[in-house]
């Protein structure tokens, strides 16, 4: 894949709406919200759907707008949160994440 870039108005311009937009930005399913208040991201593929860019454009801005807005331990925080639940499930066939959702459930 070749060097890419993105004009920095367009970025300024569409930054904000890709990241609450895409999975960088998620109120979901592990909330346990009702349907109508979850709020799944999109792939970068229906976000540049939905604003009428390039795929790759959008792409770049969520890259770029992510590492601008999250500082480097919440990427590494989130890498150790997904290693442990990953090793817990294939340890026990359930992650600490979503146990504690079980044991609530049976109380």
């Amino acid at each position: 894949m070749g060097f890419y870039f993105v004009d920095p108005d367009t970025y300024k311009k569409y930054k904000d709406e890709v990241l609450e937009l895409s999975h960088g930005v998620q109120i979901n399913f592990q909330e346990h919200l009702p349907a109508d208040k979850r709020q799944p991201g999109l792939s970068d593929e229906a976000i540049a759907k939905k604003l009428g860019l390039e795929e790759q454009v959008v792409r770049e801005i969520r890259c770029v707008a992510e590492r601008d807005k999250y500082p480097l331990d919440e990427f590494e925080a989130a890498i150790r949160f997904k290693q442990k639940a990953c090793r817990e499930y294939a340890k026990e066939g359930m992650s600490s994440v979503m146990r504690k959702y079980v044991k609530r459930s049976r109380d």
